[in-house]
């Protein structure tokens, strides 16, 4: 049955004939494995006020150990501002590796509507919804551990048609994966992934023209085997 027959499977369909097009888009995506342990550390500090007039010591507050009140002076005679010592919560780097890989997304663009245009130039390619997460599994025996990072994402590409109106797509990433061997001691497993895009282009897959007719007719016939036998000595 013809696809143009009044019946009800094709009443409301949407045919479209012309050119497949696809839409192309490479990204670079580095994962950043880093082995953490949590850690105090006490530092100087200078209240933002006190610095910029020059005016006496803050109050202190609960988390400052000592205080001067005193300038001290470098050497040279130049005058430093009091400060507070704090006593703040920080992250000790005990191993950190990367890794780099390039991805390729292509999608077939199928027009939403008959009014819908067909895209001829690429206007912008941004990264969203990225979601990166971490496993670490001991290697035994040894300090080594595989450490793992699992991620998805989507790329969206604004493009535009001949008549300049603008449309966007969303390429979906697919699972994504990346391992390292790092040395995990007595920290933990924190992931950090960077995706942004190289380049996004157009394209149409080319259909290859019929070429000049052989003037060689193709001649068939058939093969036929006779019965085997076995000759006595």
């Amino acid at each position: 049955m013809p696809f143009t027959a009044p019946s009800v499977a094709n009443k409301g369909n949407l045919f479209r004939i012309g050119p497949r097009i696809d839409i192309l888009v490479v990204v670079q995506e580095l994962v950043t494995f880093n082995i953490l342990q949590d850690t105090l550390m006490l530092i100087p500090a200078v209240g933002l006020q006190q610095a910029s007039s020059g005016a006496g010591p803050l109050p202190a507050r609960p988390a400052q150990l000592s205080a001067s009140s005193i300038p001290e002076r470098q050497e040279g005679g130049q005058e430093t501002l009091p400060y507070q010592v704090e006593l703040i919560a920080a992250k000790r780097v005990l191993d950190s590796t990367w890794r780099a890989d390039d991805n390729l997304l292509v999608r077939p663009y199928i027009p939403p509507g008959p009014a819908a245009g067909v895209p001829v130039k690429i206007l912008a390619c941004r990264i969203k919804n990225l979601v990166p997460q971490g496993r670490l599994s001991p290697i035994s025996p040894g300090s080594q551990a595989l450490a793992v990072a699992y991620y998805t994402y989507e790329v969206e590409v604004i493009f535009a048609d001949g008549t300049g109106r603008t449309g966007a797509v969303t390429l979906e990433s697919g699972p994504r994966r990346q391992r390292a061997v790092v040395y995990p001691g007595s920290g933990y497993l924190e992931v950090d992934v960077t995706v942004k895009c190289l380049g996004a282009g157009i394209t149409s897959p080319v259909i290859p023209t019929p070429g000049t007719p052989l003037r060689h007719k193709p001649v068939r016939f058939w093969l036929g085997a006779r019965p085997f036998s076995r000759q006595r000595a």
